[in-house]
């Protein structure tokens, strides 16, 4: 009986399993289904070079037309799955056609959170898409005012680039420092080197609403009402508040949508159905516990393994994950994964050259290695740590830097 995969997502994580289906020996029908209308195309850039500039839509694609084509697979573009009948193993699209499958590959990543009443308000953006970011690049300038609402990767990396085009940033965020998730140690100096290069940080702060501004002098400017009060003017406002998994699609399937969809070890989400990238919480062995990692290397490491199980190979996900985020001039690279409770230590740091490494222990094992500009020696670390014996730990600290993580 011949089979059909169909793969909903055209991202990383979906590219991927087609591409490692076919390296496999896979000749039979593949489709895939991809929400825009572009080629598979790498989405940390959007950001950063991209934004900026320095790159074009061509320099961000995962795949020259060539690949695209050797792979023989049904493509359609710009459809948006709408609904799943995994009994009858089918996949509705937004223009009404219906796919029948053998096997089914969700790969359909995250949405952006919004703010509230921002859907109809000119300049009131949000950073996911290609489309997104060409918008977006068509309105900083020098001297534009941007209201950056969120302080994690995107919102960060976003305030940089804005900077670096001679924009007036300024960054919201409710959390204590930006970029959280790595613990107030290395955030605070994070939002130091921020503020430095010119953007206000407003820590602790939250964003009651967004509105076009009353009595502004520039049309079609905004207003930004904080929780203290105070209203800022902009001309743009973005809101980097994280994201959603994008389920929608899946709801009347019976899967496990708790947080994203529910997998085992390998990907399976139900008879038939497997799920990688970021929509997918895939069980971890060693943590005994369900993680879902919006990570661009963790997406196509999965997908890989995703397309050995589809072919009956056993693949185990046994790479340590790891990500990285450009802030302006820095690079923070990350191996490992860091737990909420975890706490961070410095192992070395180099003041002259401005980089330092750290781990980050939770229960007093460690989850997690840290370099700030420093991506080979944290890569000693991460050999040293997280796959072999660990050293005995080693606390320098951070100047002008909180003490705990």
């Amino acid at each position: 009986m011949s089979r059909h995969i169909v793969v909903v997502g055209t991202g990383a994580a979906g590219l991927a399993v087609a591409q490692e289906l076919r390296h496999l020996g896979y000749d039979d029908a593949l489709t895939l289904v991809g929400a825009e209308d572009h080629p598979p195309y790498d989405r940390p850039p959007l950001s950063k070079r991209f934004l900026k500039g320095a790159s074009g839509s061509e320099q961000l694609r995962l795949a020259d037309p060539d690949a695209l084509k050797r792979l023989g697979a049904s493509v359609y573009r710009g459809r948006r799955a709408t609904g799943a009948d995994l009994t009858a193993r089918t996949v509705s699209l937004d223009d009404g056609t219906v796919l029948s499958y053998t096997d089914l590959v969700a790969a359909t990543g995250v949405i952006p959170r919004t703010l509230p009443g921002t859907a109809e308000l000119a300049g009131a953006v949000t950073l996911k898409t290609l489309d997104d970011a060409q918008a977006l690049a068509g309105r900083l300038r020098p001297g534009h005012r941007l209201v950056v609402v969120g302080g994690g990767f995107l919102g960060t990396e976003t305030a940089w680039t804005a900077l670096s085009l001679g924009c007036e940033v300024t960054l919201v965020t409710p959390t204590p420092t930006v970029l959280s998730g790595l613990g107030g140690q290395v955030g605070a100096v994070a939002g130091e080197r921020l503020a430095a290069a010119g953007a206000t940080l407003l820590t602790r702060t939250a964003v009651e609403a967004v509105r076009q501004g009353d009595g502004l002098p520039a049309d079609g400017a905004l207003e930004v009402l904080l929780d203290d009060g105070t209203r800022l003017p902009a001309e743009t406002v973005l809101t980097a508040m994280g994201s959603l998994p994008d389920v929608a699609w899946c709801a009347t399937t019976g899967l496990d949508l708790s947080d994203g969809i529910r997998c085992d070890a390998v990907g399976r989400a139900a008879p038939g159905v497997h799920a990688c990238g970021d929509v997918a919480a895939w069980y971890c062995p060693s943590r005994g516990a369900h993680l879902r990692l919006e990570h661009r290397m963790h997406a196509s490491d999965q997908a890989r393994v995703v397309a050995a199980d589809l072919l009956g190979e056993h693949r185990e996900l046994d790479r340590v994950p790891f990500f990285w985020t450009d802030q302006g001039p820095h690079k923070i690279v990350v191996h490992g994964h860091i737990m909420p409770d975890a706490q961070f230590e410095v192992r070395e740091a180099d003041t002259e050259h401005e980089r330092f490494t750290g781990v980050y222990r939770t229960d007093g094992r460690v989850c997690a290695v840290l370099g700030w500009n420093a991506p080979k020696q944290v890569l000693r670390l991460r050999r040293e740590l997280l796959t072999g014996p660990e050293p005995a730990a080693v606390a320098p600290s951070l100047a002008g830097a909180p003490k705990s993580g």
